[in-house]
């Protein structure tokens, strides 16, 4: 089940992250961010664990092999120029798997305002160390702003209905 609460994940006092760990996950964000705005969108599969799996405006991406696929064919659409800037991440250890909550704001050249954002949410995340490289193991995207504005653009880039995730608004 996809975790679409945007309260804090745990009350619990969270176990520290050393900041060598940190800033792999805030460099392999990055990287993810940058593949995706700068159409090489083929190269996010590399990027993700085998077992990945996410929720959101695209709909269900199941297994590394559907976000490679996805990207494939995202390269040969023009979805027009698209920023996606990410911060504040919050990270931890929750039963031995390192969770965190991205915040996320997305920009597209178009919609009739494109320096307004698009979408503003979270990415609700978790990592696994495959062969000491941190990888993305899974993702939910949770539009706590502009999600009908993300569903129609995963529609045009898409050419179907998306799967929107609960708690669009």
């Amino acid at each position: 089940m996809k975790n679409t609460d945007t309260t804090a994940a745990s009350s619990a006092t969270p176990t520290p992250v050393d900041a060598a760990t940190r800033v792999a996950i805030d460099q392999l964000l990055a990287e993810y961010n940058f593949l995706l705005d700068h159409g090489r969108a083929d190269e996010l599969w590399t990027l993700v664990a085998e077992e990945f799996v996410s929720h959101g405006p695209m709909g269900v991406m199941d297994g590394r092999d559907a976000l490679k696929a996805w990207g494939a064919r995202r390269v040969t659409q023009d979805a027009g120029e698209v920023r996606h800037f990410t911060g504040g991440t919050s990270l931890r250890w929750e039963d031995g798997a390192l969770t965190g909550v991205t915040y996320y704001m997305t920009f597209r050249s178009t919609l009739p305002e494109p320096t307004h954002p698009a979408s503003v949410g979270e990415f609700h995340q978790t990592f696994v160390e495959v062969d000491g490289v941190w990888k993305i193991r899974s993702r939910d995207v949770v539009a706590v702003f502009g999600g009908a504005n993300a569903a129609a653009h995963a529609q045009r880039v898409s050419g179907s209905p998306s799967d929107r995730t609960e708690g669009q608004k």
